[in-house]
């Protein structure tokens, strides 16, 4: 992959990102006190994909030589 299209990729799992994040701002927007077993299960797949999605933004981002390593990629000490 070239520089130019991991760009592309890094700037699309951001946005993906920012998409997800903003889908949890808005489910706590309408969320009341009283909640059931519905919105439980919302809100678990509103974090999974919030989670899959910043998982695909630090890889891409890190391919871009930005962002801090994997702890488990060097030696910790």
């Amino acid at each position: 992959m070239d520089e130019i299209e991991a760009l592309h990729r890094a700037r699309r799992a951001a946005a993906a990102h920012h998409a997800a994040t903003g889908h949890v701002v808005e489910f706590a927007e309408r969320l009341s006190t009283v909640y059931g077993p519905a919105e439980v299960a919302e809100f678990d797949a509103l974090v999974a994909r919030e989670a899959a999605t910043l998982s695909d933004r630090v890889l891409a981002f890190q391919r871009l030589g930005l962002g801090l390593p994997s702890l488990e990629d060097g030696d910790s000490g």
